[in-house]
């Protein structure tokens, strides 16, 4: 990074920009050592700090990406000085810059991965489920890629039964929490694919940040936030199965404002019956400097989609057809808000998410197979506020309180709760900090105060919760940085697992249980990342998670949610990605191991593969460029509740445990720019392999697509 500087009367003024891309750098943090007085860079990273006092004085420039610089100034009227300093990137921090838009994140940035908009780590997906079930430690089930009800397990944290309700991984949008308040699950699809900049994934609890629904993992969205210059993103796709997407995106600046909108539409008759889907997106976001080192930021989302709901194939019980299907409405407002008052940075972000769900029949439903409406209207409401205190060394601080309140009416809950609320109130503070040179640790304490109730007339539910983390990370060389981290997850029961009360199309009755404990984790990790420059990088981590009072539903009649009474969990993962710059190819190998068990109970633990292995190459050649990825996973099993041979014992249901084979599937796209049009070519499930990832839900065979896309300025 270089930084040029002049000295100008009383005020400091300069730029800063990438070395290597010779791109401004936006949020660099700009001090005066042992003062108050500092600034933040523009988008065109530019600085200014005025009233600064005539003297000698230090000042630090730091991002996190870079390494920190330090340089002597001296300060006088009469003096006009320009200054042309190189600060060299961290390596490894490089590979997890966690820098969400406007808003600072606080994930520790050697325990984060950053997942980028390229082909090499998306492998060429048009979907958020998609994307994340091709990185490592992260199994997804779905009915099809833009399925409904998307389960995301983060290192076995969820396995997938009748509604998915045992979702334990946070999705954030830009740093705001966009989960559903029936479930606790989201609408993992909604977001414009075409937005997103980049993803931030958190392996393990995050609930010493993010508290409730954080204690498998965090998924972050980071969205675009418009550009330099006016620029159109047209898009179009098509393939298999009457697919169809076109999206168009507008990103600008005009008067210290960036701006970013978006609307996209996409179908397709899906790849079986009732397995198709439709979508509508529109999104903008806007963001402006202000005097006195402010910024805001406010967006809009708003997704209608329309999905079938493909019923189980099952050989024993052909009539198992489903004739049912759904339409969703969901947005997200958003207003975020910072200044910096000397060496303290101060936000406010508020936000609301509303969701409207609706299940009917098909119009050509028979008699027999219609089951009526149902609906759901969910409500979150959400405020956070917080101050960054930077010391200087390698030292800051976060303090920060945080409420929500969320609202669900379902009919598919018990008559008897009106409308059942949640609200909560916290309070969080994180001290990062540098011992030596080598040495670092990263403290956190979140107190949680998280209240249930079934609506009018009935008490409210108290959870509460301490959750603590620790990580200290250790610099054994420039290239080369281990860590060990203590964290503790906290779950408070979702409203369906409180006050369900549904038939399931398969005959299956649902009850929720008003006595759920929330449930904890406790997660023990240990890991090495190394890298060297951008052309070699390995990393390798080894955790113990043990979940108490874990919340399942299990066959009993009805089937019931219950606290297990302790599961443990113990994994491994590497991986290692490699640059050949003589022969422009790109070598992506990851692999987790995982082993869960169910401590003091025969009741299985299901869908959770003990291995999986991801490989990706990506092959530059003068006619086009060439990507071929695989991902293998192991044998999971499941309990196969669609069986008529099932015995019953002390009122519960003896369903056969079953195995799900093991799967390799590999996806091609070959991609080449002709008259700046960027057009590219992919095969999925090239090898035309059968294969399911929930029981009797057979998943597409070998599809086509085609993308066409071309910057207009």
């Amino acid at each position: 990074m270089i930084f040029t500087s002049i000295v100008s009367g009383l005020s400091i003024t300069g730029y800063v920009v990438d070395k290597e891309s010779n791109v401004p750098l936006e949020n660099v943090n700009i001090f005066i050592e042992n003062t108050d007085t500092g600034t933040t860079s523009d988008k065109d990273g530019y600085f200014q700090i005025d009233n600064v006092p005539q003297d000698e004085h230090q000042i630090l420039f730091s991002i996190i990406g870079y390494k920190t610089f330090s340089k002597s100034l001296k300060v006088k009227k009469e003096i006009k000085e320009s200054l042309n300093i190189v600060l060299e990137k961290e390596p490894l921090q490089w590979k997890a810059v966690n820098v969400m838009g406007l808003i600072p994140s606080k994930h520790a940035p050697e325990l984060t991965e950053i997942v980028e908009t390229n082909k090499i780590t998306n492998t060429d997906q048009e979907t958020l489920s998609a994307l994340l079930g091709n990185l490592h430690g992260i199994e997804v089930q779905s009915a099809h890629e833009y399925g409904r009800n998307v389960n995301i397990s983060i290192r076995g944290s969820s396995d997938f039964k009748p509604g998915g309700y045992n979702n334990r991984v946070l999705l954030l949008l830009d740093g705001f929490p966009v989960s559903i308040p029936n479930s606790g699950s989201s609408d993992w699809n909604a977001i414009p694919f075409e937005t997103i900049k980049h993803i931030e994934v958190v392996r393990g609890p995050a609930s010493s940040i993010y508290g409730h629904n954080s204690m498998g993992g965090v998924i972050n969205i980071v969205t675009r936030s418009g550009g330099d210059s006016n620029k159109w993103y047209p898009e179009l796709r098509f393939g298999s199965y009457g697919s169809q997407a076109l999206s168009l995106s507008f990103s600008g600046n005009k008067n210290e404002t960036n701006f970013i909108s978006t609307l996209g539409h996409g179908s397709s008759n899906g790849h079986r019956f009732n397995s198709g889907h439709e979508q509508t997106r529109l999104s903008f976001k806007i963001n402006r400097t202000l005097p006195h080192d402010q910024q805001v930021q406010f967006s809009f989302i708003n997704s209608n989609s329309f999905n079938g709901q493909p019923g189980f194939v099952y050989p024993d019980n052909p009539g198992l057809i489903s004739y049912r299907e759904s339409n969703r409405v969901s947005s997200y407002l958003q207003f975020y808000y910072k200044r910096l008052i000397g060496k303290s940075l101060f936000s406010l972000s508020l936000a609301t998410n509303q969701f409207k769900t609706d299940y009917n029949d098909r119009n050509d439903a028979p008699e027999e197979k219609i089951l009526g409406n149902t609906h759901y209207k969910d409500k979150s409401y959400i405020v956070r506020s917080q101050v960054h205190r930077f010391f200087g060394g390698g030292t800051d601080l976060v303090l920060g309180t945080e409420a929500s309140i969320d609202q669900s009416r379902s009919n598919v809950l018990r008559n008897i709760y009106t409308q059942p609320e949640q609200f909560t109130i916290a309070g969080f503070a994180h001290l990062r900090k540098s011992i030596s040179n080598n040495f670092m640790y990263d403290l956190g304490l979140r107190y949680d105060n998280r209240g249930v109730t079934g609506g009018e007339g009935y008490s409210v539910k108290s959870f509460q919760a301490f959750s603590p983390k620790l990580s200290l990370f250790y610099k054994l060389s420039s290239r080369s940085t281990s860590y060990i981290s203590f964290n503790q997850g906290f779950r408070a029961p979702s409203i369906s697992e409180l006050f369900l009360e549904y038939e399931s199309s398969y005959g299956l009755i649902l009850l929720g249980n008003p006595s759920l404990k929330a449930e904890s984790l406790i997660n023990i990790e240990a890991g090495i990342k190394h890298q060297r420059e951008e052309n070699f990088s390995f990393f390798s981590n080894v955790f113990l998670n043990r979940y108490t009072d874990m919340i399942d539903f299990i066959y009993t009649i009805p089937v019931r949610s219950i606290n297990r009474e302790a599961v443990n969990g113990l994994g491994f993962e590497f991986g290692s990605n490699i640059n050949v710059d003589q022969t422009g190819s790109n070598i992506n190998f990851t692999y987790s191991y995982l082993d869960m068990e169910n401590i003091n109970s025969v009741v299985p633990l299901l869908y959770r593969p003990k291995h999986k292995i991801r490989f990706t190459v990506m092959q530059e050649t003068p006619i086009a460029d060439i990507l071929f990825s695989a991902k293998y996973a192991s044998t999971q099993l499941y309990e196969d509740f669609l069986t008529d041979d099932h015995p019953i014992q002390d009122n519960t249901v003896i369903f056969p445990l079953e195995t799900l084979p093991e799967t390799v599937i590999a996806d091609a796209s070959i991609s080449k720019t002709i008259m700046e049009y960027d057009i590219t070519m992919k095969i999925k499930n090239v090898f035309n392999k059968k294969y399911v990832m929930i029981q009797h839900y057979p998943m597409p065979g070998r599809n086509f697509e085609i993308s066409i896309n071309k910057p207009i300025k």
